[in-house]
């Protein structure tokens, strides 16, 4: 979903969100990089002592004397075993420390030892008694592993240092048992911060929510309001500054309907009232005047009742008669072509995708059957398709007439607007059709066919 696309409740919440787990992560990283880190001290600080206690004992005594000594140096969580073999380079599932290797060599030659080749490395130990590990029985502390099936399996550390003397062929392997390996456990106690974190941040979103519920109540009533509905006073609710915008809104919204109700009393009143004089007016001329007069009175008394009549209609017309309610597209269009095949008309409709919409029924008939007897009027023929496009329901009205010249397109919407059009009318019939379709919150564009002809397309909302 596109970023515009989102409420602002959504954006708010998702800032909140990706922030908390762009902080998480950072911190879960720090954690991580601090475990290792005391692990690598660890390996270094106990081996420090014990490799430079056991290399200087053992480099006092001629190569073939040293296994022996070596065993009296064993114990619990320490074993020392002479080979030719530099086991922490080759120790299998373990990490090797190239850097701490170059470490101890400096501390151990500092001491006055000269040391031909040395490696460390660490691996983790299983000491369940039903998975043999024999690392461990090498290692000479395979006493690990006893009395370990009764209890919890425990996953020690052992370090290993190798160190080869110079001028020597032979390896002193040392192992030294080291902290459990307690990795998740210690990072999720480190995380509990960000568990307690989560939990605010969905007690956040939950608040955002509340605080944001009014804006959501007052973008439905204001498209409701578009599209002409009764949607009455929205309850002011939320902080101080959302309250006085909803009740600035109540506010808007009760002075537009009293201003609507106020135009269409005005001019159905000013209709009802100017028939009766009109009326005496032509019964007085009827009896006073000559012939040559009368002729030019009446003349100019029907234009005047024309105009009269045409503003009666477009107020009957516009006017928002009955409930908004659900329109299957397809229903309605079917029986309108269906109106103009019975009458002989050259009518068409292609359905492409089915729509519905919700709106008035009846105003949005009146709408498309002005078009389709528009496009019948002036283009001789009318071709209807229904389909859709980015959320909307599109209904075009092809028609194969002269057109309108381009400068006179936005002009055709204007009242009493009629473009040189000959024949009776008042001009008012597409300024009707688009007071509909927007009340019904949608649009409506003319185009001129490449072909010829005229193109009118109404876009209306798809009721999700």
């Amino acid at each position: 979903m596109r970023w515009a696309n989102l409420t602002l409740r959504g954006q708010v919440t998702f800032v909140v969100i990706a922030s908390w787990l762009v902080l998480e992560v950072i911190s879960v990283l720090l954690d991580v990089v601090q475990i290792r880190q005391a692990r690598l001290e660890e390996l270094k600080n106990r081996g420090d002592g014990f490799l430079r206690e056991v290399v200087t004992t053992l480099g006092k005594v001629p190569p073939e004397d040293r296994v022996k000594l070596a065993l009296s140096l064993n114990n619990a969580e320490r074993s020392v075993v002479i080979n030719a073999e530099d086991t922490a380079a080759s120790v299998a599932g373990g990490r090797r420390y190239p850097a701490v290797a170059e470490w101890f060599k400096s501390r151990l030659e500092a001491q006055g030892i000269s040391v031909a080749a040395l490696s460390v490395a660490d691996r983790v130990v299983n000491t369940n008694a039903k998975q043999k590990d024999d690392f461990a029985k090498s290692s000479g502390l395979g006493g690990l592993q006893e009395g370990a099936a009764s209890e919890a399996p425990v996953r020690p550390i052992v370090g290993v240092y190798s160190v080869r003397l110079a001028d020597e062929t032979i390896w002193i392997n040392c192992y030294l048992l080291l902290a459990p390996e307690n990795f998740w456990p210690v990072l999720f106690a480190r995380s509990v911060d960000s568990l307690i974190g989560l939990v605010l941040v969905g007690l956040l979103a939950l608040l955002i929510g509340r605080v944001m519920a009014p804006l959501s109540g007052l973008a439905e009533n204001a498209e409701r309001l578009g599209r002409g509905e009764e949607v009455g006073a929205l309850k002011a609710t939320g902080s101080a500054d959302i309250r006085d915008t909803v009740t600035a809104f109540n506010q808007m919204e009760a002075r537009i309907v009293q201003a609507l109700e106020y135009k269409t009393a005005l001019l159905r009143s000013l209709g009802h009232d100017l028939k009766s004089p009109l009326a005496r007016l032509k019964a007085e001329m009827d009896h006073k005047t000559s012939t040559s007069t009368k002729l030019q009175l009446h003349k100019q008394l029907e234009n005047v009742e024309e105009i009269v009549n045409a503003v009666t209609t477009f107020t009957r017309e516009t006017r928002r008669d009955g409930d908004v309610t659900r329109i299957d597209l397809p229903s309605l269009l079917e029986v309108l072509v269906e109106e103009q095949q019975d009458d002989g008309h050259d009518a068409t409709l292609v359905i492409q995708s089915a729509a519905i919409v919700c709106g008035r029924h009846n105003a949005l008939t009146r709408a498309v059957r002005n078009l389709i007897e528009n496009a019948i009027k002036y283009g001789t023929c009318a071709r209807v398709t229904l389909s859709t496009a980015d959320g909307s329901a599109v209904i075009c009205v092809e028609d194969e007439g002269p057109g309108i010249p381009p400068e006179q397109m936005d002009a055709a919407f204007e009242p009493f607007q009629r473009l040189g059009a000959s024949g009776p009318g008042s001009g008012l019939g597409l300024s009707i059709v688009r007071a509909i379709i927007v009340d019904q919150g949608g649009s409506i564009t003319l185009a001129n066919r490449s072909v010829g002809g005229l193109s009118a397309s109404v876009f209306l909302p798809i009721e999700g």
